[in-house]
């Protein structure tokens, strides 16, 4: 669901320069990253994304486990916005995962959600 939202367009993943692949999205175990564009607009499709999955596996997203993270460039505003629609809590910084930096923003006006 997340890779057709990219392809239709309704989410941006992030690019690590002009010539890479779009990521918009790291699957683990029990722990999904997602990475887009701070709007409310690609805010709301993550959350129609998630609430297609709970109708289709019958599981439930803990929003208490699940953070978002933005890049620096993010307005206050937008970031309250986003964040009152994903009904999440933000982090300054995500941290690292199984070794790896998992902060999935770029210097533009991107967002990381790490959903549990």
């Amino acid at each position: 669901m997340i890779r057709e939202a990219e392809v239709r367009k309704a989410l941006t993943g992030i690019q690590i320069s002009r010539d890479s692949p779009s990521v918009s999205h790291i699957l683990f175990v029990d722990d999904t990253f997602i990475s887009c564009q701070a709007s409310a607009t690609e805010g709301n499709e993550v959350m129609r994304i998630l609430q297609d999955y709970k109708k289709a596996s019958g599981q439930k997203v803990n929003l208490g486990k699940c953070s978002v993270s933005f890049s620096p460039h993010v307005p206050v505003a937008l970031r309250r916005c986003i964040l009152i629609g994903l009904g999440m809590r933000e982090v300054k910084d995500q941290g690292k995962y199984l070794g790896l930096l998992s902060r999935g923003t770029d210097k533009k006006r991107g967002l990381s959600l790490h959903i549990s």
